[in-house]
């Protein structure tokens, strides 16, 4: 399929054309008729359940002390199904053990060699002698979507020597998304976060679905990344996917691959522009390639998929975009907006470091006013908000998403290299001198749990979120007595900020003291400009 992109700019910035073509067919999996009529829950649901046991003083705490509100119109099973893992198994279950072992502790000379011994071919009689055909085995074994890559025409503004426009070609590499799923108290006054379904958005979107409907929140990250192994200036920028179903202990681990990549977006030069028009091309070209990649969420989103879920019952599950991990000037690409400005918020460019509760974007104004600019107007809301001339943001089209509320924190460079290192460390440097700071942090003692700086900070010359969160354990005991009062007060605050902020289970307490710690940041921050730092 073949299609054209317009991508006028009313900056007399020239039209840039994104068709695109399949180079390369991928697997295409057959999917079953929905039929969700008549959707009664089924009676019969495995369950894995925990016996309670009264404790001493004969008081029970069912779900470890936590209550959790019903939702009977979630999560209907359709009827019983089996995963590919569960019909593969079912003929390999004597050999699975042993495989699995073979692959976590050996190599594969190792492994060879085990195979080839007489004791294991004369007793254990296997279906692989050797490790080539152990490794034919393993090709064998269910494996995701298949890889597409499509090549997408970029048409410049510069002219060859023939006198023709430039163009360039570049190739987008993706797996289909949807394909890609492997599957406090009573009276609420006291309520615990942790899990993605524990907040408001997944209670939100479910009522929003129909009735029996089963989420499968998509969480989206991609990092345009330098390849190290590679001279020059070979770029890669990988897009990463997970869903929200799976723990967050688990998709945090590595080794359990909850995370599955999905494709690889063109990181060219895009030479066939000028200099002045190439960053304005590269935005579209990014927003034009995300599109291309997620437009199977679209159909999914809207009518749902029949999925066979990990319990072996099937389920309409319906894929929605629930969270992007980006670093900000990612988050301000995809939002569209100039790197000055927020990515959630309208908050004007000079008010970014004021207590405000400013309203956030809104996704289909922001559509309406991009509309409204590509058509000739020019709705004042274009340069309010600080919005970028990319007329087909990738994210339009995508059923029940929210991107501005799908941005999560950027932990390492917005808290611990951000406001810690670059802001309040500069500023309290500024107030003691350089050496007074260093040798603070050098005649910190040793004691077990805390780093001794014992050559300073200031010979250090990258930093990692280690040495930031190893800092911040000591660094508002060395401020004692060497600042002022309140400028101890803003250390503790912004210091006490960042703790709550990383919490993995978040209380109605601690998100209070949250807000708190920031009030407090807000209501003393101004002794900085008293002492002209």
């Amino acid at each position: 399929m073949i299609e054209e992109v317009e991508a006028e700019n009313l900056d007399d910035a020239p039209d840039v054309d994104f068709p695109h073509q399949d180079a390369a067919p991928g697997h295409v999996h057959p999917r079953p008729s929905p039929d969700t009529d008549n959707n009664p829950a089924l009676g019969k649901i495995r369950r894995v359940t925990v016996e309670e046991v009264e404790d001493e003083d004969g008081m029970s705490f069912p779900n470890n002390g936590r209550y959790f509100e019903p939702q009977p119109d979630a999560g209907w099973a359709l009827h019983e199904g089996e995963t590919s893992f569960e019909r593969y198994r079912t003929y390999q279950e004597e050999e699975w053990d042993l495989a699995q072992s073979l692959v976590k502790n050996l190599g594969q000379t190792r492994t060879d060699e085990f195979l080839k011994l007489p004791i294991t071919q004369n007793r254990s009689k296997l279906s692989f002698h050797n490790n080539c055909s152990f490794l034919q085995h393993v090709d064998k074994l269910p494996h995701g979507p298949g890889w597409t890559c499509k090549k997408v025409t970029v048409h410049g503004n510069c002219e060859d020597e023939n006198g023709e426009m430039m163009q360039e070609d570049v190739e987008l590499w993706i797996r289909d998304p949807v394909e890609c799923h492997t599957y406090a108290d009573r009276a609420g006054q006291d309520r615990i976060i942790d899990k993605m379904w524990t907040a408001d958005w997944w209670g939100e979107k479910q009522k929003a679905l129909p009735e029996g409907a089963t989420i499968a929140p998509i969480i989206l990250s991609s990092d345009k990344t330098s390849l190290s192994q590679f001279r020059g200036d070979k770029l890669v920028w990988p897009v990463y996917m997970s869903i929200g179903n799976i723990a967050k202990a688990k998709r945090r681990q590595a080794s359990a691959r909850a995370t599955v990549l999905i494709g690889y977006l063109p990181a060219g030069k895009l030479d066939c522009f000028t200099a002045d028009a190439r960053s304005l091309a590269g935005y579209r070209l990014f927003h034009h390639c995300m599109a291309i990649l997620l437009q199977p969420l679209i159909g999914a989103g809207t009518d749902g998929v029949e999925m066979v879920c990990a319990d072996s019952w099937v389920r309409r599950v319906y894929p929605i975009l629930a969270a992007y991990v980006a670093d900000f000037p990612e988050q301000c690409l995809v939002s569209c907006c100039k790197e000055n400005r927020c990515p959630k918020c309208l908050v004007a460019a000079n008010k970014r470091g004021d207590g405000l509760n400013s309203a956030m974007h809104d996704p289909e104004s922001t559509k309406e006013i991009l509309h409204r600019r590509k058509i000739g107007q020019h709705p004042p809301g274009f340069e309010a908000n600080g919005l970028r001339a990319v007329y087909k943001p990738f994210w339009a089209d995508l059923p029940h998403a929210d991107i501005f509320l799908a941005f999560t924190p950027d932990l390492l460079h917005q808290l611990h290299k951000g406001v810690f290192k670059d802001h309040l460390v500069k500023w309290c440097i500024d107030i003691i001198g350089k050496d007074e700071m260093d040798a603070h942090f050098k005649a910190i003692p040793n004691y077990p749990g805390l780093r001794h700086f014992k050559k300073g900070i200031l010979s250090v010359k990258q930093w990692t979120g280690r040495e930031h969160k190893e800092m911040q354990r000591v660094f508002v005991g060395l401020l004692s007595g060497a600042v002022p009062s309140r400028v101890f007060v803003v250390a503790r605050s912004i210091l006490d900020f960042s703790y709550y902020a990383q919490l993995q289970i978040q209380t109605t307490e601690s998100l209070k003291a949250l807000q708190t710690a920031l009030t407090v940041f807000h209501a003393n921050k101004d002794i900085f400009k008293e002492l002209a730092v």
